[in-house]
């Protein structure tokens, strides 16, 4: 049975901006006080905005999310739910899903021979992603053709932004991601982030938070999934490293919760990133 709701067919109407977009929810935090909007957390990164005394449309949304409902959601220029409905999807769903937990097993990431070899690496990176693709999807086809490429393995860089951050500036986005490689820089190993959308080469990890970080505050590095839900007032973001196998945050989840840890491209993942991002 397809479920409709709307916020408001006028509103729509006579909208002079709207973007739609497909995804799931991936969780909700709703607001305590009047003045906040609650927050709806995408599966695809972006965040809704559903005004605190919209009780049934915040209902609405919990039920799809219980359900695992898939929408086509339409927002405005300042990201407020306008409206959106069910719809079928072709079933991408991660293989992992279904693997026996397994012991952690370390994962030793290539280390680069220099920065002009990281430079390479970021020129080789393809930009010919659609224009509404996604970080995650993205991300993880450009680790996965640098693997088939030259054998790097690299990391990823998961940004988590708390809900005092994307309250404070009304920020669309709840994550965001890119590969990561080890760099060796004289006697040192850095980490360098490899973002082709967003930055012009290779970057220090402080520098391409700054991209996204308006208060300039630090981002502190945590490895586990329930550092950065469990503490959503006391920093404006934090910083989750883990191997390029990831693609979602659900992937790390779901390996703090189970002890699972991907070791592998799984090749349903990376055809959904590919059928998504270019």
């Amino acid at each position: 049975m397809k479920l409709v709701f709307y916020l408001a067919l006028l509103l729509m109407a006579f909208s002079s901006y709207a973007e739609r977009f497909t995804s799931k929810i991936d969780s909700i935090d709703t607001a305590t006080k009047k003045n906040d909007p609650h927050l709806i957390k995408l599966e695809n990164g972006r965040v809704i905005f559903v005004e605190y005394y919209e009780k049934s449309l915040l209902q609405s949304f919990k039920d799809s999310l219980r359900n695992q409902a898939t929408l086509e959601v339409e927002v405005d220029e300042d990201n407020n739910f306008l409206g959106a409905e069910t719809i079928a999807l072709k079933d991408f769903d991660s293989v992992s899903e279904k693997e026996t937990p397994t012991k952690r097993m370390s994962f030793d990431p290539t280390v680069v021979s220099s920065n002009s070899a990281a430079s390479a690496i970021f020129r080789r990176m393809r930009r010919d992603y659609q224009s509404d693709s996604q970080c995650y999807n993205r991300a993880h086809v450009w680790a996965y053709e640098e693997f088939q490429e030259s054998g790097l393995k690299s990391k990823k860089l998961f940004l988590f932004f708390t809900r005092r951050y994307i309250r404070n500036y009304r920020y669309k986005w709840w994550f965001h991601v890119s590969p990561m490689a080890l760099v060796r820089e004289g006697s040192s190993i850095v980490e360098r982030v490899l973002d082709r959308r967003y930055t012009g080469g290779p970057r220090y990890v402080s520098n391409w938070t700054r991209n996204f970080i308006y208060s300039g505050r630090t981002c502190p590095v945590v490895h586990k999934y329930y550092d950065y839900r469990n503490n959503q007032e006391s920093e404006d973001c934090y910083l989750i490293p883990v191997s390029m196998y990831f693609w979602q945050p659900r992937d790390i989840e779901r390996r703090d919760r189970t002890g699972a840890e991907k070791t592998q491209f799984f090749r349903r993942e990376v055809n959904h990133a590919y059928w998504e991002a270019f």
